[in-house]
């Protein structure tokens, strides 16, 4: 009797041992932190860990495993076979998991988002973002007319990464009004009061005293920018409410690469005169005109990580999709053959076939979602494979919006990387949510 207490009793310790272990084994092999899942979808985590655990929730809902609905009083699972989670509703779940039904394993919290469908993009579109205040770009100095170089901006504390907001309570609306409004005050023997806001999106003040540079104009000592402009590729759009996404990555400064903050933007319709091919080392490009204020689509409300998004004035049509499609999650799409859409001449969107190589499985929102190669005779004919320009050309497979294009590889022009369409629908839910409360209050 002794000898069976006391296996028990090792065992009890072994296993309180190796309970924090076994968390971050499940981590790694597959169950995560976090997941998300659409409502109605039924998803699967592949496990695979010889383990009997227990799942419960605190949330009472409609959020199954392998067809069993959870509760408070928790069910067992068998993580040798896959998790097969499925929702009837919009909600967010905290789970539990624990071994034998004692011992804190995970948390990982479900969040069951509304099922949405969006008609894909492919149009060619023409970017203008204005930043949100004045870029700081490079750090410079201003010279003498006796060949002195000085620092003003500098040893006033402006940095590289500040936006210029106001000069002396005066909006500043573009960088050559910045320009007269130094070389006034310089005129004038004025100090300058800045405000300005920071990459972390704090606001300050600082003063700083213009410089006549050998030339005779008054100057700070910085390089500076107030926007961008380029051609790239509508993403996806809503057939109610004219949210969309585009791009699929962010748009930053040329030369510092700093993420713009939106002060104001539009998309507007390009057309597309020609291509520079790819070829070893040197992405190709689209060749694309856009004129002004007759062409808009509609605004630009953000930009970020994921693309530029914001909502349409006018809802183009598309010769592909009469309806709109829904999204596929991470764990839907397959590896294999897909269709990608996007404008090689003129504005007539085109149907290509390219190859899914890779699917990240991922959990929470990230950049890179898949790999893929073009495998369309006729676009690598015309365009050598991915070129700029290409940015948010959506990837549909089985009848479902899975990506969208992102970068080329430089040392292989026909293969290249793709964000997933569910995190760029993301964004546009979170704007309409957003814009929702605003109006609300």
């Amino acid at each position: 009797m002794k000898k069976v207490n006391k296996i028990i009793l090792i065992n009890l310790i072994l296993i309180l041992l190796l309970a924090p272990l076994a968390s971050d084994l499940l981590f790694l092999l597959g169950l995560p932190n976090q997941y998300q899942i659409i409502e109605g979808n039924e998803q699967e985590l592949e496990v695979n860990l010889p383990f009997m655990v227990s799942v419960s929730s605190q949330q009472e809902g409609s959020l199954t495993v392998n067809g069993r609905e959870i509760t408070t009083q928790g069910l067992d699972v068998n993580l040798t076979k896959p998790l097969a989670l499925q929702a009837s509703s919009v909600g967010r779940y905290n789970l539990k998991f624990k071994l034998f039904g004692i011992i804190p394993l995970q948390r990982m919290i479900v969040n069951v988002m509304p099922e949405v469908k969006v008609i894909p993009g492919g149009q060619a579109i023409g970017v203008n973002l204005r930043s949100d205040g004045i870029m700081v770009v490079k750090d410079s100095f201003v010279e003498q007319e006796d060949g002195t170089k000085v620092y003003p901006a500098q040893k006033a504390g402006i940095q590289v990464g500040d936006s210029l907001l106001e000069m002396n309570g005066v909006e500043i609306k573009s960088k050559h009004h910045l320009a007269r409004l130094i070389h006034q005050s310089g005129q004038q023997d004025e100090k300058l009061e800045f405000k300005i806001k920071r990459r972390d999106q704090s606001i300050v003040t600082k003063e700083a005293r213009p410089v006549k540079d050998k030339s005779g104009y008054y100057m700070l000592g910085i390089y500076v920018d107030d926007g961008a402009s380029g051609v790239g590729t509508m993403s996806f759009y809503e057939a109610e409410g004219g949210y969309y996404g585009a791009l699929g990555h962010m748009i930053t400064e040329d030369s510092s690469k700093l993420k713009i903050d939106v002060g104001e933007g539009e998309i507007v319709r390009a057309n597309i005169s020609g291509i520079n091919q790819s070829s070893q080392g040197i992405p190709g490009e689209k060749l694309g005109t856009f004129l002004g204020k007759q062409d808009i689509l509609g605004d630009i409300m953000l930009n970020n990580e994921f693309g530029i998004y914001g909502r349409l004035s006018i809802q183009p049509e598309h010769p592909h999709f009469e309806k709109p499609i829904p999204i596929a999650s991470a764990f839907e799409i397959e590896e294999g053959p897909a269709k990608m859409y996007t404008v090689i001449e003129g504005g007539e969107i085109e149907e290509f076939e390219v190859e899914i190589e890779k699917v990240m499985r991922q959990y929470q929102p990230s950049e890179k979602g898949l790999v893929i190669r073009i495998v369309d005779q006729e676009l690598l004919k015309e365009s050598g494979g991915i070129v700029q320009g290409m940015s948010g050309s959506p990837i549909v497979q089985d009848g479902k919006l899975a990506g969208a294009v992102t970068h080329v590889f430089l040392n292989d022009s026909t293969r290249g990387y793709g964000i997933l369409a569910q995190w760029m629908v993301m964004q546009t839910q979170n704007l309409r949510n957003k814009n929702t409360e605003e109006f609300a209050s």
